[in-house]
């Protein structure tokens, strides 16, 4: 802990990751953006590195759900007929991945990809921008479960995963980002947001957050061979 204006800071990762308090959001891990049929990869876009990080996401919840860390899966909706998109959001959505129509309500494309879909009592945030916490009841969903870190992973590191993860700072929680349990479709902008992320936040790896909380290879507590469920 360190002491400033008479408050007790937390700054050591054991202290800020513990579990009690910390909460795992996993982003927009969804067909149209992860799968080679999803929107996003018709329009062009390459999604294999989204592809990559999947096996490190499942070791991820497991191991958060063996620790009992709070898991809040995030999903990206468009409703129909573009309602829930301005125009200006239109056109940065085609700048930024040449397809509008990804994650239209009630399609395949919206759905979590299998291998990530949530298990019974965790709960799913739909948010239609960038950020986690915008119009949503995320901020309202950590609080009342007395959530005082968040550890961001997930799709887009210099788009959702960014948004999410400044928002998370000025909405006063303390943050980390795991940085190979994330990525994006082009890997230099995935490397100049990671550039950016590390002057400000703090950055680990899979193995390292598993360790923090205290599970082992298989997710289950260190020593354990007991796999932790991951569906309902």
């Amino acid at each position: 802990m360190l002491e400033i204006a008479g408050r007790s800071i937390m700054n050591e990762p054991r202290e800020i990751l513990a579990p009690r308090h910390t909460a795992l959001i996993v982003i927009d891990m969804q067909n149209d953006f992860v799968s080679n049929d999803g929107k996003v990869a018709q329009a062009g876009n390459d999604p294999s590195a989204i592809q990559a990080i999947v096996p490190a996401l499942e070791r991820l919840l497991e191991g958060a759900r063996a620790a009992g860390v709070l898991v809040v899966h995030i999903e990206t909706i468009v409703l129909a007929g573009h309602r829930s998109d301005s125009d200006s959001w239109l056109f940065s959505k085609l700048k930024g991945v040449s397809s509008a129509d990804w994650c239209l309500e009630g399609t395949w494309g919206a759905e979590f990809v299998p291998e990530l879909t949530p298990i019974e009592g965790e709960p799913v945030v739909t948010k239609y921008r960038s950020s986690a916490f915008i119009n949503t009841n995320l901020d309202l969903i950590l609080r009342s479960n007395g959530i005082r870190t968040v550890v961001i992973c997930g799709e887009q590191t210099p788009g959702c995963v960014d948004a999410t993860l400044r928002d998370s700072t000025f909405y006063d929680y303390y943050n980390a980002l795991v940085e190979d349990a994330i990525a994006a479709y082009r890997q230099d902008l995935h490397e100049a947001a990671l550039l950016i992320q590390r002057a400000r936040h703090q950055v680990l790896r899979v193995d390292e957050l598993l360790r923090i909380w205290g599970v082992g290879e298989s997710g289950g507590p260190v020593g354990s061979t007991t796999r932790a469920t991951t569906s309902a």
